[in-house]
């Protein structure tokens, strides 16, 4: 009689992590709070001997329970080690000012540590690889978030007890619950935004002042929320890949780009509502593979609420509903003969989706006569490059672009006022629209260039996969991706023409674009290994 195969505790342990991501993301980014509530001033020492001991204690307990190694000397081996390193480098971290810097290596090492533990048993998967990258991608989001205060690194957030910017807008929705604004929205600068984001925002913070962190800390602690967005983000990157079957080494490189690329790391810590509107997207873009393989209510209602609930974060989340169009009417056309319950689908969508998407703005259009798409214009003149020809913007790509590799600001003396929206993308991709933080030195310059090629290559294999006789994406699939990107970019150029300014050059507008180009990449990577592997 053939005896079963006792599976190992921490098999068990990543089969459960795999089909609940969503949930380990969240356990994650919760228990890292208390450890600094996102500011590396209030780690203390006595925090970080704390966080040693859970790091040993959590080591030594999964070792003894989840069995890593079938090698009794590779586990001692582990917990001794463990110990030794992160006692060690918490040591440093109490007489290091860059607490967050320092809190990334344990982590690193106990997750290096574990990979080569499966490596030599032969349990080292893809989907483990993928799911090491995704916690130490949270670990990296976090340390960035301690780095930085809410008031740095952000875009128009004001000040909390001023009346124009993110936070007092959260502060608005922290003050008065959900009672609505009495008064024209565009009268005060970023209340024009859709509340969702805000209103997230403002309920953690008064749970965190509920439990009796302090206003000033809990102001601090709420950036785990976004950093908490672009976690998910990893996870949603990742079933995409997954259902568009990406695998091997395309996999891993995809999921490296996204899990460490830093706009999801600097974004992940901005105060406004960026974030949370390219998680909707994405998620529009998952469920939208899956309603293609399976059309459902089931499948189409999520649709409609990331779409809905993403515009209600922030109206650009729109420019992925062509592409969503584009596959609803493909699905429709191919069944034609039987297009009622496609009908129904469509209605519920549309019922859904709809006032999700716009009652706050054709509520403010009632009220206050705001355009539905109002965008406030900054009237900065030391911002304009409305002076540079047209054909310039769009085509200039000269080497003194990629001399300054941060975005250029003459009024952050700057020598010039960047003016190629593909330039400020690359640029902002990397850096955001800071130049003094990030001291990179000659190093900025390769980033910039290498950005550049990976990004051109990746746009390109996207379209030359069309093509291909044996197609790694289905054509359906493929021409959806490519429609999102061709949305995000000509939506970007108009906006950037229309409201002719440096601060419009900027990747927030489009981030969906990165783990496109990325999974484009990625295929690529597969595609150029099975060539090798045949000539050799």
């Amino acid at each position: 009689m053939n005896q079963v195969k006792k599976q190992r505790p921490i098999d068990t342990l990543f089969d459960v992590l795999l089909k609940h991501p969503y949930i380990l993301v969240a356990l994650f980014c919760l228990m890292l709070l208390p450890f600094g509530f996102s500011q590396a001033g209030h780690v203390t020492t006595e925090g970080i001997i704390i966080e040693a001991m859970i790091w040993c204690l959590a080591i030594s307990a999964f070792i003894a329970f989840g069995k890593p190694s079938s090698n009794p000397k590779v586990n001692v081996y582990l917990i001794i080690s463990s110990v030794l390193m992160i006692v060690l480098f918490s040591l440093m971290v109490s007489e290091n000012e860059n607490h967050s810097v320092m809190m990334f290596v344990p982590a690193l090492i106990i997750l290096a540590q574990l990979a080569v533990v499966l490596y030599n048993e032969k349990a080292l998967t893809i989907e483990r690889v993928v799911l090491l990258l995704i916690v130490l991608g949270i670990v990296v989001r976090y340390c960035y978030v301690l780095t930085f205060t809410c008031t740095e690194i952000q875009h128009d957030v004001g000040t909390f007890g001023g009346t124009s910017g993110h936070e007092p807008y959260i502060m608005y929705w922290y003050e008065n619950g959900l009672t609505l604004p009495d008064f024209n929205v565009t009268t005060r600068w970023q209340f024009y935004h859709p509340p969702l984001h805000h209103i997230l925002m403002a309920l953690l913070l008064r749970i965190l002042t509920t439990l009796g962190l302090s206003l000033d800390w809990a102001q601090e602690a709420i950036q785990i929320l976004p950093m908490f967005y672009s976690a998910l983000c990893m996870v949603v990157c990742f079933r995409i890949f997954k259902l568009v079957k990406l695998s091997g080494a395309g996999l891993v490189v995809s999921m490296i780009l996204v899990c460490f690329f830093p706009t999801f790391i600097i974004w992940g810590g901005e105060y406004n509502n960026d974030m949370l509107a390219a998680l909707f997207a994405l998620s529009a873009i998952m469920w939208t593979l899956k309603w293609y393989r399976k059309p459902s209510f089931k499948t189409i209602l999520p649709i409609a609420l990331c779409i809905g609930f993403g515009m209600m974060a922030k109206l650009s989340a729109w420019m992925v509903a062509p592409a969503v169009a584009l596959i609803f009417l493909l699905v429709f056309i191919k069944n034609i003969k039987k297009p009622l319950p496609f009908i129904g689908q469509f209605a519920a969508f549309g019922a859904v989706c709809i006032p999700l998407a716009l009652w706050w703005g054709i509520r403010n259009l009632i009220l206050f006569d705001v355009p539905i798409t109002y965008v406030p214009d900054t009237m900065m003149t030391s911002m304009s490059v409305a002076d540079v020809p047209a054909l310039q913007r769009v085509f200039d790509f000269s080497l003194f672009q990629f001399a300054y590799p941060y975005e250029a600001f003459t009024i952050y003396h700057a020598p010039y006022n960047e003016y190629n929206p593909a330039m400020g993308l690359i640029k902002t991709s990397l850096f955001d629209e800071y130049n003094l933080p990030w001291k990179f030195g000659e190093l900025a310059t390769f980033l910039v260039v290498m950005t550049t090629v990976l990004a051109i290559v990746s746009l390109v294999y996207l379209f030359v996969m069309l093509f291909k006789k044996k197609r790694a994406l289905g054509l359906g699939e493929n021409v959806f991706f490519i429609v999102i990107v061709l949305t995000m970019l000509i939506s970007y150029y108009l906006f950037c023409f229309n409201l002719p300014y440096v601060c419009s050059e900027n990747i927030r507008f489009c981030i969906p674009l990165i783990p496109i180009l990325a999974m484009s990449f990625g295929f690529l990577v597969n595609s150029v290994k099975k060539k090798l592997k045949k000539e050799s």
